[in-house]
């Protein structure tokens, strides 16, 4: 989840879709309208990423799919936990997915979570409309310059055979009610000017050790996305 004071300026409108609450509503009047993603589901079958999408098919709903994403990561982790336990995901993915969607900062969604027992870790994608220069976009939906950074972030080119060369930005921030806490964001961008698309795939993380955990999951992620006409 990503704090309401990371998100790029972009993410802000004027409503579009009828029923949804404000940020969500201003999320999607700011997508693309030319393209948007497909992940390699080859990256998906490995028990390391729960699927987090927006809607839910027909007879599921938010409780439902968090109840059986919860007792099939437990199921298959050879594992013995106590109905607890598996409560206590539940709980957590639930309120993820709320939180996600209700902030308005991205269109989907996936859940780093290889090991039930960890913190699960959402990283999530907003799919905008393409603005401004290149460059310029880029850095700014990796927040490349933040002012509340702890140090320099570290910030690279990052290119996959889909989306070609675009950012990665890994910073620091103080965080806690005394500001004793470092917390980790990691970002990247891209663009497909044939989309006319401006792509951010984006975490945050509490714990550094969680993220660090997570950073090569997140590349090969990111190496499976492409950009698609929105249909």
């Amino acid at each position: 989840m990503s704090p309401a004071d990371d998100r790029p300026e972009e993410a802000a409108g004027q409503p579009e879709a009828a029923g949804l609450p404000g940020p969500a509503a201003l999320a999607w009047q700011l997508a693309s309208r030319k393209g948007w993603v497909d992940v390699d589901r080859a990256v998906l079958t490995g028990l390391t990423w729960v699927p987090c999408m927006p809607d839910f098919p027909e007879g599921e709903d938010r409780e439902s799919w968090a109840a059986e994403s919860a007792a099939l990561w437990w199921g298959v982790s050879g594992l013995q936990p106590e109905q607890e336990q598996v409560d206590l995901l539940a709980s957590m993915l639930s309120a993820i997915h709320k939180d996600i969607y209700a902030a308005g900062h991205s269109h989907m969604a996936f859940i780093h979570l290889p090991d039930p027992r960890l913190l699960p870790l959402p990283v999530q994608l907003g799919i905008w409309a393409m603005q401004g220069d290149r460059d310029e976009q880029l850095r700014l939906l990796v927040n490349a310059d933040d002012p509340a950074a702890l140090e320099k972030p570290i910030l690279e080119e990052f290119t996959t055979g889909h989306l070609g060369t675009g950012l990665r930005c890994l910073r620091y921030r103080r965080g806690g009610e005394d500001g004793s806490e470092i917390h980790g964001y990691l970002d990247y961008a891209w663009r497909s000017e044939e989309h006319e698309t401006d792509l951010r795939l984006f975490t945050f993380s509490w714990g550094l050790d969680r993220l660090q955990r997570a950073i090569p999951d997140i590349d090969e992620l990111a190496r499976a996305i492409s950009v698609v006409p929105r249909t």
